[in-house]
């Protein structure tokens, strides 16, 4: 689980995983290829990597870690063919709009989304966050009183720990249970798709198909960072991508760095793209682009 002999090295994880501060090798930098495509000419483009990571890899990865042969016994992998409420399927619904109201949240999501741009007939392009809520015991929190920046709601709690939450009813989200969308035409805001949560009491992030869970703390003090590492880890979840802590996660040690693996690389590499790709090759029957 290492990394290449120039990147810089901040802390090891609690993991053992080593944190890079910089990545030298600046893969994420380059513009993503199609590598070889497999395609008849006319179809949409499908493909395999040419470098980086290769075909036997993402072949592993998606039998041992995604696929519906996975084992999904570990709490931070899961079957993408058994729910339909990933962040691909949120923007399949809502035709990939957004609105950016922030530079840096929204930079981690564009760098994963760039990966699917053009690849398989993904038609999106320039995702952005549209924040249309925000949840608090106490408006007066909030440097602003109106509701421009969207709806905000007052002492809706979370029944189980008290944490202020968005209403029920503005959740968008897929029914695995009844194979169907919720119905929001009670929400009195905006439907939201994905939640995010700041939170004091955890030092690192938790990801999941209803969005993320980051530490306060670390968001505050790399907010200007426009790779906001945890988030863009975090975001991977919320596409169905697993964690790669340990080496029964890999299908070799010299699986290369991605933002997946223990924080072992400091923001999206071809390989988190290409395994991307790997899961809009076999979910894509479910949308109508």
């Amino acid at each position: 689980m290492g990394t290449s002999e120039s990147d810089e090295i901040a802390y090891v994880s609690v993991w053992g995983a080593p944190v890079v501060a910089h990545t030298s090798s600046n893969h994420s930098a380059a513009v993503p290829t199609f590598g070889k495509i497999t395609s008849k000419a006319g179809e949409c483009v499908v493909a395999e990597p040419t470098e980086y990571i290769s075909k036997d890899y993402l072949n592993w990865v998606w039998q041992h870690r995604i696929g519906p042969n996975s084992d999904t016994s570990s709490k931070s992998n899961w079957n993408v063919m058994d729910n339909k409420n990933w962040i691909m399927d949120h923007l399949s619904i809502v035709k990939g709009c957004g609105v950016q109201v922030s530079r840096n949240l929204g930079t981690p999501l564009q760098r994963v989304e760039q990966w699917l741009e053009g690849y398989n007939c993904w038609p999106f392009t320039k995702l952005g966050i549209n924040m249309v809520g925000w949840a608090t015991k106490d408006k007066t929190q909030f440097e602003w009183s109106d509701e421009s920046m969207g709806t905000v709601y007052e002492g809706i709690l979370d029944p189980t720990n008290g944490v202020p939450q968005c209403p029920d009813e503005c959740y968008r989200f897929y029914d695995n249970v009844n194979d169907q969308w919720s119905d929001t035409s009670n929400c009195k805001g905006e439907p939201f798709d994905v939640s995010l949560w700041l939170k004091e009491d955890i030092p690192y992030g938790f990801g999941y198909d209803w969005g993320e869970e980051i530490s306060l703390n670390n968001t505050l003090q790399n907010l200007y960072d426009k790779n906001l590492l945890f988030f863009a880890h975090e975001i991977g979840h919320g596409f169905g991508l697993p964690d790669f802590y340990g080496l029964e996660d890999k299908p070799a040690t010299d699986f290369p760095n991605c933002v997946m693996m223990a924080y072992s690389a400091i923001t999206v590499t071809p390989g988190d793209g290409w395994m991307l790709r790997r899961v809009l090759d076999h979910v894509r029957d479910r949308y109508n682009f």
